[in-house]
């Protein structure tokens, strides 16, 4: 039987289970009846949001047993439950801007606050020191460069999707070459495993090529990312001018699962042996 989801993949128990779906449904509920506004500047400001949850992630991974009291917190950070943290904070976050009659500087309180967490994962890790924050910062700027580059050569093979998409299109692209670029950092130049079955598969292919020797196993997969990202840009234009909030809402989680993981991996990197 083909295996799907990652190794690291754990429900907490039964009781954490419930209370987690439980703030987070209230959470969920509170938006929709605040009537949020999801526009261009908004998802822009969610992304310091994505990295912290991966830093949260990466927290989990190293483990919490030397801050006195927060290994019982520990389920918080597991995969996937700390994907739902992160929706509860930054979720408690917007609801307090909205309830407070201040979604006119949404996007700046979201984005200084998302800053904020992010900043104190790093510095709760940085406690354990570094081991390759070169790599990290690296593969993030390649990841920038490269994603700028197939971004403009959308705009210029389609002028109707930046108009309709505008900066998450390039978001997009980003999240997803993030993704491949730290994974084949970890495959090829750091020795690390990869945990998802699908990615395993992936990079297996890019194994049994000919110029593995020359180009490693990890180009394939970034290949492999990009093209899925330029699918997905494709794809989500016109249903960006049909239903444009719930496009905008798909547009963050696809933007998330992408950007999450690079980001946990490049941060892992940096302070995992």
């Amino acid at each position: 039987m083909l295996e799907i989801l990652p190794s690291d993949f754990g429900i907490p128990s039964m009781p954490h289970l419930i209370m987690i779906l439980i703030f987070a449904g209230i959470i969920a509920i509170v938006l929709w009846k605040c009537e949020i506004r999801i526009d261009e500047n908004i998802i822009v400001s969610l992304i310091p949001w994505m990295a912290f949850g991966a830093g949260l992630r990466v927290i989990g991974v190293v483990g919490l047993e030397e801050y006195n009291g927060l290994e019982n917190i520990s389920f918080l950070f597991g995969n996937p439950t700390v994907y739902i943290t992160t929706f509860i904070l930054v979720g408690c976050v917007w609801a307090v801007v909205l309830l407070l009659n201040k979604d006119q500087i949404a996007e700046k309180i979201l984005l200084v606050s998302g800053l904020v967490g992010f900043s104190a994962t790093m510095l709760v890790l940085s406690k354990s020191g570094w081991t390759h924050p070169v790599w990290a910062v690296g593969g993030l700027i390649t990841a920038l460069v490269i994603s700028i580059l197939v971004w403009e050569g959308i705009k210029r093979k389609n002028t109707e999707i930046p108009k309709v998409l505008g900066s998450t299109g390039l978001l997009v692209i980003l999240g997803q070459t993030l993704d491949g670029i730290s994974t084949a950092i970890g495959i090829d130049i750091l020795n690390f495993s990869e945990q998802t079955p699908i990615s395993q598969i992936i990079l297996d292919v890019g194994a049994a090529l000919p110029i593995v020797n020359v180009m490693g196993a990890g180009w394939f997969f970034v290949c492999v990312k990009i093209g899925l990202a330029i699918a997905l840009v494709f794809l989500f234009v016109d249903y960006a001018k049909e239903k444009p909030l719930y496009a905008r809402i798909l547009l963050i989680v696809m933007i998330a699962i992408g950007i999450g993981p690079g980001m946990h991996n490049l941060i892992l990197y940096s302070v995992a042996g």
